[in-house]
């Protein structure tokens, strides 16, 4: 497979890992990949764990795993909101059902771990969470770069050189075929996701509703414009 055929989503929700998600995503913009940030929502700005803003391309109802080769699920905190979107979690287990390349990093273990995928895999992740991906049943090792079969792993943002070098890898080998159904762009005819800093952005936490105990939380930024 020409890695210039590939089409890849890259997951975000606040608090991601800011070098976890931009990495992969220029990595693979710069072998000729079509990659496309996808969230729960592309009118929402997320905010990563520094204030670094982020725009989905494509929201994840939107998508189904038909439509790209791989995935790539970053670190932070980000997971454990990635897990509250059930849409989120089944596009994963439908990416793994399907043989599509799965790519996590860090806390993004949690993620395998929710969409029952980690059984019986050889695993690694960031050592916090490694009780979560080893009561989910994987196989962890204590490294920096995992590949089994269609998921690659790693630890750390210092891992990122041989983790965006394995998918890259992955997505040229000869014995992959490109698999997405159709070739997306922002559902809004903008640019994919460029890397604009104009301002950091300010997570605001609150409930959803008055009196409510389910929280909610909103990145505010000082410019309409962020993203």
């Amino acid at each position: 497979m020409d890695v210039k055929n590939a089409q890849v989503a890259v997951l975000v929700e606040h608090l991601y890992q800011e070098l976890e998600l931009w990495h992969p995503v220029l990595r693979l913009r710069e072998a000729g990949a079509n990659v496309l940030l996808v969230g729960p929502d592309t009118k929402l700005v997320y905010s990563s764990k520094l204030g670094y803003p982020a725009r989905p391309d494509i929201a994840i109802d939107e998508v189904k795993a038909e439509d790209f080769d791989a995935v790539v699920i970053p670190g932070g905190f980000a997971p454990e909101g990635m897990r509250r979107h059930p849409a989120m979690i089944e596009f994963v287990r439908e990416m793994d059902a399907q043989g599509r390349l799965i790519a996590a990093i860090c806390h993004a273990g949690l993620v395998l771990a929710s969409a029952r995928i980690a059984h019986n895999r050889k695993l690694t992740c960031v050592s916090l969470v490694k009780d979560d991906v080893i009561n989910a049943g994987a196989n962890y090792v204590n490294e920096g770069l995992v590949v089994d079969h269609n998921i690659i792993t790693s630890q750390l943002p210092s891992d990122l050189p041989v983790f965006g070098k394995a998918i890259v890898d992955y997505l040229s080998s000869d014995g992959i075929e490109p698999a997405a159904a159709r070739r997306l762009a922002p559902s809004d005819g903008r640019k994919a996701s460029p890397v604009d800093y104009l301002e950091p952005v300010e997570l605001i936490m609150g409930p959803r509703g008055r009196a409510s105990a389910n929280y909610t939380t909103v990145a505010i930024a000082a410019s309409a414009t962020v993203a």
